[in-house]
């Protein structure tokens, strides 16, 4: 058995092949029932990012609220669980959806390219990307490179994704842009009045 390391960069060399619209890129993928529950050890993986996102967003929101009354150990676990909570209703959206965009028999690769590919997207986000966009803003010029950075790492990640499922789905094209929008938007939605309902959105934001 592969040790984890090299089934991580298994997983990531067929991600990349499958982002330059090469198709063998879905051999590196294991969608046996076994390899559907294994792709859940991405979320094992990425529980370090997950916690330092957790920490970092902490530090920022005591920089504006004392937020009395909750203790630290409540927030990180409050903001973990919010990410959690992402992660399974973009999983459930991608079944539902897909079923009935009449996508079935691409559920299984989907589910596990899914899983897999938060890997270095929630690592790029929460270990570069946000640190640096909680720096202070000391200059307008640095403030606009920040901004470009956001906006950057947004539209990089639509792009990737769309060229992935490009390659696994194919076909036709609002067919592909429905799904990745119904995926994306009601897992955002949800999760958005999640955080305002645990007191976890900055009271600036």
């Amino acid at each position: 058995m592969p040790s984890l390391s090299d089934l991580v960069q298994h997983q990531l060399a067929g991600l990349w092949l499958l982002v330059r619209g090469d198709a063998r890129g879905l051999s590196n993928f294991d969608i046996s029932d076994e390899g559907v529950v294994r792709s859940f050890l991405a979320f094992v993986i990425c529980l370090p990012a997950i916690i330092v996102h957790a920490v970092l967003r902490r530090i920022e929101f005591l920089q504006v609220s004392p937020d009395l009354g909750r203790s630290t150990i409540t927030f990180l676990f409050q903001a973990m669980a919010l990410q959690t909570a992402g992660w399974v209703l973009s999983l459930g959206c991608l079944m539902l959806f897909g079923l009935l965009l009449g996508l079935r028999p691409l559920l299984r690769p989907l589910v596990v390219l899914m899983n897999w590919a938060a890997v270095p997207a929630l690592y790029l986000a929460y270990g570069i990307v946000y640190p640096i966009a909680m720096l202070p803003d000391d200059s307008i010029v640095f403030s606009l490179l920040k901004a470009a950075l956001l906006v950057g790492a947004s539209v990089g990640a639509i792009v990737i994704a769309w060229l992935a499922l490009r390659t696994v789905v194919g076909g036709s094209l609002v067919r592909r842009s429905a799904l990745m929008v119904l995926v994306a938007l009601p897992a955002t939605y949800i999760v958005s009045m999640l955080e305002t309902s645990m007191g976890l959105r900055l009271p600036h934001g």
